[in-house]
C-alpha cells in the first residue's frame, strides 16, 4: 500500500507481517496432539498487526479461511491482505470498532467507510478501480464472520450493507452477448472505466505498443547495455508475444526437449511450446495453449544455457545446476518470476530448511528495462515509456500487420492471432485491429492535414 493512504490515516500505526513458509496445523484429539493440514501450504501468509502491536485474529481467520477452504493463492491472500490493513486503519483512525451498526445506515461503520473511499478518489489518493474492489473485499470479510457465526444475533442487529441482485452483460470467448445474474450491495462503488479511443490496446491492461522506429531504438540499446539473460526475456516477449510470468516459468528442459525431440515448422522455422493447464509454465488464469518461438530464439537461449554465466547463477539456487531448473535466473540465482511448480515443490519440502527464498513477480526484469528506459530518455531518444507487457502488444500488432500482407479476410486473420497470442475471447484480438485502424486512419488525417496547413502557408 502506497505511503498516501498510510498517512491518510495518520493515528493508526497497523501493518502488514509475514510468516514465511506457514503450514497450518489442526488438533487432532485422538493423538493429543497438532498435526499438519496435509498439502496446505502458503510461503508468506499475512498477519494484520494492530497499534498496539496485537495480531488481529479476526483477519487471520479469513486468510486461512480463504487458503485452506477457498485453496487462494498466496498472491492473491497478499492482495487481500492489503484491503482489510486499510480497512483496519480506518478503524483504528476513526476510533469505530468494526460492530459500529447503529440504527442510521450512514452512521454504521461500513458506510462511513465507503464515505472515505469515496473522499479519497476525489483527492487522487486512490484510483475508482481499487476502491471498488477494497469496499468488495470488505463486503467479503464481513459475510465470512456473519457465515462463521463470529457475531451473536444481538450484535448484528443491523447489517452493514443491504444486497442487491442485478443482470449484468456478458460477452462469451466467440463474442455472443448474454445477460448474468450477480449479487452486488447499495455500498458498490460505481465507477466508468476511462473509455479507449483506439491509440492503445486493452488486453490485461491498457497496452501502447512500439512503433517499428522505437523497436529499432529499443533493440539497439537492449543489445548494447542489457545483461544477456534480459535480452533473452524481452525477445521472447517482442517475438512471441508471451506474458512475463510464461516467460520467467519456463525450465532448461523445456528448450533442451524441443532440440532433441521436435522439429522446427517448416513454414515459419518455429518450434511449439504448451504452455499452462497441466504444463509447470505458467500463464495467465492457468490458460492452456501452444506458444511457438522461432528457431534462432531457442538455439540462443540454448547456447545461454550453456554458459558459465547461467551455471554460476544456477549453482546459487534451489534447483542448481540442473535441467528442472529456471533458464532465467536472476545474478543472485532467484528466479525473476516463482512458479506455481516451485511453491508446490517447497510445500513438499524438497530443499534444505536452511535456503529461504523469497516470492518474486518480476520485478527485477521490471526494474532493469527502466533502466534502460532511463538511459534512453537521457539520451534524448524519440522513445516513449513503456513496459514490458507492450512488448507482448508490440508482437500483436507486428503479427497482425505480416498477416494482413498475405491474407486480406480479417474473419480468417483473427482466429489465428487469437491463437498466437493465447486469448480466451476473441474481443480481446479485435482490439489490435482497432489500433491499427486507428493509427492508419490518424496517419491519413494528419498529413491531409499538413497538405491543407501548408497549402494555406502558400497563399500568404
Amino acid at each position: 500500500m502506497g505511503s498516501k493512504s498510510e498517512s491518510y490515516f495518520s493515528k493508526s500505526k497497523a501493518h502488514i507481517n509475514f510468516i514465511t513458509e506457514y503450514r497450518p496445523t489442526y488438533f487432532n484429539s485422538a493423538s493429543y496432539s497438532f498435526d499438519q493440514m496435509g498439502s496446505i501450504y502458503c510461503p508468506r501468509f499475512p498477519s494484520l498487526i494492530k497499534s498496539d502491536n496485537t495480531v488481529w485474529h479476526l483477519a487471520s481467520a479469513y486468510f486461512n479461511h480463504l487458503l485452506i477452504d477457498q485453496r487462494k493463492s498466496t498472491a492473491l491472500l497478499e492482495s487481500v491482505a492489503s484491503d482489510l490493513i486499510d480497512f483496519l486503519r480506518f478503524l483504528e483512525h476513526t476510533e469505530l470498532d468494526i460492530l459500529y451498526l447503529p440504527p442510521k445506515p450512514e452512521k454504521r461503520v461500513t458506510y462511513q467507510f465507503h464515505t472515505s473511499l469515496l473522499q479519497r478518489i476525489r483527492l487522487g489518493l486512490i484510483s475508482p478501480s481499487t476502491a471498488r474492489q477494497r469496499m468488495n473485499r470488505i463486503l467479503r470479510f464481513y459475510d465470512f464472520l456473519i457465515s462463521e457465526n463470529v457475531f451473536t444475533p444481538e450484535e448484528l442487529k443491523n447489517r452493514p450493507y443491504e444486497k442487491i441482485r442485478t443482470y449484468v452483460s456478458c460477452i462469451s470467448a466467440t463474442g455472443d452477448v448474454y445477460k448474468k445474474q450477480v449479487d452486488t450491495s447499495n455500498l458498490k462503488i460505481r465507477h466508468s472505466p476511462r473509455p479507449s479511443y483506439g491509440d492503445e490496446i486493452i488486453d490485461g491492461g491498457r497496452l501502447h505498443p512500439l512503433s517499428m522506429i522505437e523497436q529499432q531504438i529499443f533493440l539497439k540499446y537492449l543489445e548494447q547495455y542489457g545483461s544477456r539473460d534480459f535480452q533473452l526475456i524481452c525477445y521472447m516477449a517482442l517475438y512471441t508475444g508471451a506474458r512475463l510470468q510464461s516467460i520467467c516459468t519456463l525450465r532448461a528442459f523445456h528448450i533442451k526437449e524441443l532440440l532433441t525431440k521436435q522439429m522446427p515448422n517448416s513454414v515459419d522455422d518455429t518450434y511449439s511450446i504448451r504452455i499452462g493447464g497441466k504444463s509447470i509454465i505458467d500463464t495467465k488464469g492457468g490458460y492452456e495453449h501452444n506458444l511457438k518461438v522461432p528457431a534462432w530464439l531457442i538455439q540462443d537461449i540454448d547456447q545461454y544455457l550453456s554458459s558459465e554465466s547461467w551455471k554460476q547463477r544456477a549453482s546459487q539456487s534451489l534447483y542448481k545446476v540442473e535441467d528442472e531448473n529456471y533458464v532465467f535466473l536472476t545474478k543472485h540465482g532467484n528466479p525473476y518470476y516463482t512458479s506455481i511448480k516451485e511453491i508446490e515443490d517447497r510445500n513438499l519440502q524438497l530443499f534444505s530448511k536452511e535456503i529461504k527464498s523469497s516470492i518474486h513477480r518480476g520485478n527485477a526484469a521490471r526494474q532493469a528495462l527502466t533502466k534502460l528506459i532511463n538511459l534512453m530518455h537521457k539520451n534524448k531518444e524519440d522513445i516513449k515509456t513503456f513496459t514490458l507487457h507492450d512488448l507482448r502488444a508490440t508482437f500483436g500488432v507486428n503479427l497482425l500487420l505480416s498477416a494482413s500482407k498475405h491474407v486480406n479476410d480479417i474473419d480468417k486473420i483473427l482466429p489465428y492471432i487469437q491463437s498466437r497470442m493465447g486469448h480466451r475471447n476473441i474481443m480481446s484480438t479485435t482490439h489490435y485491429v482497432r489500433y491499427i485502424a486507428y493509427s492508419k486512419s490518424n496517419a491519413e488525417v494528419d498529413k491531409k492535414f499538413e497538405e491543407i496547413l501548408f497549402d494555406y502557408q502558400g497563399i500568404n
